[in-house]
């Protein structure tokens, strides 16, 4: 186990370890430590559709975590448009339908990595947040999941820190039969995930499977996007340019007053 100093990651096999993923399929990126630690799981939305749901339910099954998943059941669609309308109530009923399944007082909670590459996927950390606002002092541990590598528009880093967070990020190296159960699932399982991810997901050797990366959470990091690119926004632009989209999902306009309100910061 490589981890960094603070906070501590726990690794041993616990219900007291929850993980919140914004969609199905995201747990691929940390399958191993699934395994090992036996966590409870929230999924915020249906990631577009019941197929990433049913392929979520079928990866961990095959792990013996199916009826440790929760499923809140809210349509990728209706957090896109709660972004564009900037509806801090409507995250606010999110992050208590999570609170609502956090019983007692978890030992620590993962969510999805603030990357800057989907607004959905970046609403995750401040919604856990705003979730565990009784309970500040529980460790958060974001999950890296995918972002963009400098200014090359076809250039990206999975599930890993980016370079700025390296230093920070804990990092645990999975026994064989860990390793041998994610390749499976990714080879078998996670269909519409390697159609989505392509080349990068596909073509992760067994080296690069057995290592995965947890960072610990930095809240104040989402509100500043000087070292990060915005990929949602340049789709978004593109997007509402060539006229398939009306509205914008835009950093400062959009995401951060949610955030904000969602964690009074």
């Amino acid at each position: 186990m490589l981890t960094s100093s603070l906070p501590f990651l726990d690794a041993s096999a616990s219900p007291k370890t929850w993980v919140v993923f914004s969609h199905p399929n995201h747990e691929l990126a940390i399958y191993g430590l699934l395994q090992r630690l036996q966590p409870n799981l929230i999924y915020l939305t249906d990631g577009g559709g019941p197929d990433r749901v049913d392929q979520t339910r079928e990866g961990l099954g095959a792990i013996g975590l199916e009826k440790c998943a929760h499923f809140l059941n809210y349509t990728e669609q209706s957090f896109y448009d709660a972004l564009v309308q900037v509806d801090a109530d409507f995250f606010r009923k999110v992050a208590q339908g999570v609170s609502d399944h956090l019983r007692g007082t978890p030992g620590q909670v993962f969510c999805d990595a603030v990357e800057f590459y989907n607004p959905v996927h970046d609403l995750s950390l401040p919604i856990t947040v705003s979730a565990l606002k009784q309970k500040s002092s529980v460790p958060i541990f974001e999950v890296p999941l995918i972002h963009q590598c400098g200014e090359e528009p076809d250039l990206y880093r999975i599930q890993r820190a980016p370079r700025s967070r390296e230093a920070i990020q804990c990092l645990t190296k999975l026994d064989a039969a860990e390793l041998a159960a994610k390749r499976h699932a990714r080879e078998e399982i996670y269909g519409l995930l390697r159609a989505q991810l392509g080349a990068p997901l596909s073509n992760l050797s067994d080296a690069e499977l057995s290592i995965e990366s947890l960072v610990p959470a930095e809240m104040a990091r989402a509100y500043r996007a000087d070292d990060c690119i915005l990929r949602y926004e340049r789709r978004a632009r593109l997007l509402r340019e060539s006229g398939v989209i009306a509205n914008e999902i835009l950093h400062e306009k959009n995401f951060v007053p949610i955030a904000r309100a969602l964690t009074g910061s």
